[in-house]
């Protein structure tokens, strides 16, 4: 991300086009990335699975255990949010992410990190 220097001279469009130019760019990636999953047989995918995932996912037997868990930390990220402890929301929706990367639960990750002031990767 740019620095708060250089995002404070952009005009709100310019950075509502960033964004959504970032959005449609990590939707793209993830469908790709779908779409060359999905051609992989059942012992790929699990060889992908365990040089790609992280950790915390090796811990859960199906992708219907992580999507349950990725909703439940969602849910709290969300809550956190609104009671004003983005710090907890940030950590949440990383959790969430790290189980299942779903495009929406990144930038929300990215916007609670945004509101910390962290403007750098």
């Amino acid at each position: 991300f740019a620095n708060p220097q250089t995002m404070a001279g952009l005009s709100f469009s310019s950075l509502v086009s960033s964004a959504t130019s970032l959005s449609r760019s990590v939707s793209a990636l993830a469908a790709s990335t779908d779409a060359h999953l999905r051609q992989l047989d059942d012992e790929q995918t699990d060889a992908v699975d365990r040089i790609v995932q992280p950790p915390q996912r090796a811990t859960f037997n199906s992708a219907a255990q992580r999507a349950e868990m990725h909703n439940r930390l969602t849910k709290q990220a969300l809550a956190a949010n609104a009671a004003g402890d983005i710090a907890e929301a940030a950590s949440l929706f990383a959790r969430a992410s790290g189980l299942d990367p779903r495009p929406t639960t990144i930038l929300s990750h990215v916007n609670m990190r945004l509101k910390l002031g962290e403007y750098e990767l």
